[in-house]
């Protein structure tokens, strides 16, 4: 490829200029290039290892090096090729001079600049400036969550900015480790009960009545304190909702409809009320989390979300016509789909566009396995021919 670029570079230089072209610059010129980038992967790495980030982002710094070196010979060779199509008006004089050809020269002269890959340096020269951040599809995500999580806590916090910081931490450690909480989880109640028999019972123990403002009206309410613990902290919730008078069905004002309608207080409807009183963030979400999972609804979509995801695991499917090996790996936490050989452009747009990202020390295209994997991976399929995704 370097003999080729001599080439076009020799022919570049002879229809735009007098002077003899000098063998080896365009080498050299190529050379530079690399050398710059490469000092400028360096830095990157040494702030990655300041900083402890994962060897991961080292890789990536490595693939976006390679990826610029391809790209800019690539690059290079194009700018000298359509360099050499045209002649410049002082080599071929003004006599029927192919003014047309020279402005198609120059428009694509335009368009390979915009096209230049020195993009791919300030992608680099990005990398390490926010090593510190931790990310949910990298594979030591947990434990760099744990550390941080442990170095915050016990330190001095006058106005409480490390308590925030710690509640959003276990917030992403619950979604990515939700067995970390086992212990905690075991311990939360709901006004002392713990089953979801129990919970829902304590519907009965609330209290129906009129409005205390105007007795006279027919409306009904019905209220129930509630006060959730996890065996250290404690939260109080309320709940105070409008009924019939049987407090059969609970009546909720629709804006668009300008109505009063009523919905069934099936049990539900009335356990998502009672839980509903703790949802927020932090402890706040784990606890809501927990409580959501005991309920049968919430239970069924798991066991038919957990089959689905068996089926899915080790099947072949098709994306854009090319058939994919699509693993799902809970040991890396990761949905990887294999490719025989390279994706086409359109392909790999399509795939960075629903959150996947090449791997290279898995060869794989991957992200973090969850439901949005799931739903990413059935958007993009054939839908006629995988129609069981």
């Amino acid at each position: 490829m370097s003999n080729t670029l001599e080439i076009n570079a020799q022919r570049a230089k002879e229809a735009c200029s007098f002077s003899d072209y000098k063998p080896g610059s365009a080498t050299l010129e190529y050379q530079e290039y690399c050398n710059h980038a490469e000092e400028i992967a360096n830095q990157a790495k040494e702030r990655l290892l300041k900083n402890g980030a994962p060897a991961e982002r080292s890789d990536k710094v490595d693939y976006l090096l390679n990826l610029y070196k391809s790209k800019k010979l690539t690059w290079l060779n194009d700018l000298y090729v359509n360099r050499a199509r045209v002649p410049s008006v002082m080599i071929a004089g003004f006599s029927n001079f192919p003014v047309r050809a020279k402005e198609k020269q120059n428009a694509r002269e335009d368009t390979l600049m915009s096209q230049n890959p020195d993009y791919i340096l300030d992608e680099i020269r990005g990398i390490g400036r926010n090593s510190k951040t931790i990310y949910s599809d990298e594979k030591d995500a947990v434990k760099r969550i744990k550390t941080k999580i442990k170095s915050l806590e016990g330190v001095s916090d006058p106005f409480g900015n490390k308590a925030a910081e710690i509640r959003r931490l276990k917030e992403r450690l619950f979604i990515l480790a939700p067995e970390e909480f086992k212990e905690q989880q075991e311990n939360i109640t709901v006004n002392g009960a713990k089953t979801y028999n129990e919970i829902l019972a304590l519907w009965d123990t609330g209290k129906i009545h009129k409005s205390v403002y105007d007795p006279d009206s027919n409306n009904w309410y019905y209220d129930l304190l509630l006060e959730f613990s996890n065996g250290k902290r404690r939260y109080r919730g309320y709940i105070s909702i409008e009924v019939d008078e049987g407090a059969k069905n609970q009546i909720c004002f629709n804006l668009n409809t300008r109505q009063s309608e009523l919905f069934l207080l099936t049990d539900e409807r009335k356990y998502n009320l009672i839980i509903g009183q703790i949802s927020g963030s932090g402890n706040k979400n784990i606890m809501y989390q927990y409580l959501k999972s005991l309920s049968p609804a919430h239970q069924t979509k798991a066991i038919a979300a957990e089959k689905q995801d068996t089926n899915e695991s080790d099947k072949i499917v098709t994306i854009q016509g090319e058939s994919v090996k699509v693993i799902v790996n809970k040991d890396e936490m990761r949905l990887q789909l294999f490719f025989n050989g390279k994706p086409s452009e359109e392909i790999r747009n399509l795939l960075k566009s629903n959150g996947f990202r090449w791997a290279p020390s898995a060869m794989a295209w991957q992200r973090l396995l969850n439901d949005n994997a799931m739903y990413a991976l059935r958007r993009i399929c054939d839908k006629k021919r995988d129609e069981r995704l």
